[in-house]
């Protein structure tokens, strides 16, 4: 699957946002755990990234409700751990500054 987003976002014609560091380190809970994949799509494709915390950070769920409560707990997260991520994964401070604000402002024109 994550090679198709690779090979779609190469491609010039797809958007990837990235975010959710929190559920590929699921299993770990290590965020560092996402810098692989951040990595490989900012070489793919660094002109069609944008990037996002998801915020606010829901937890894990089996599209179910959670303790009888329509909406899903939230998860607390580090925005600047979130951030620290991508500058490691995309040590190029140019490379970052496209993704937070070059390419934002080119997809949703602002």
């Amino acid at each position: 699957m994550f090679q198709t987003v690779l090979a779609l976002a190469s491609t010039g014609r797809a958007w990837v946002k990235l975010a959710g560091a929190d559920r590929i380190a699921r299993s770990t809970g290590r965020l560092a755990d996402a810098i692989p994949f951040m990595r490989a799509l900012a070489q793919a494709a660094p002109q069609r990234l944008v990037w996002g915390s998801d915020w606010p950070n829901i937890g894990f769920h089996a599209r179910q409700q959670v303790h009888d409560d329509e909406l899903l707990a939230h998860r607390e997260l580090d925005a600047g751990e979130l951030l620290g991520l991508l500058a490691e994964a995309v040590p190029d401070a140019e490379g970052r500054h496209a993704i937070l604000v070059h390419n934002p402002a080119r997809l949703y024109g602002f």
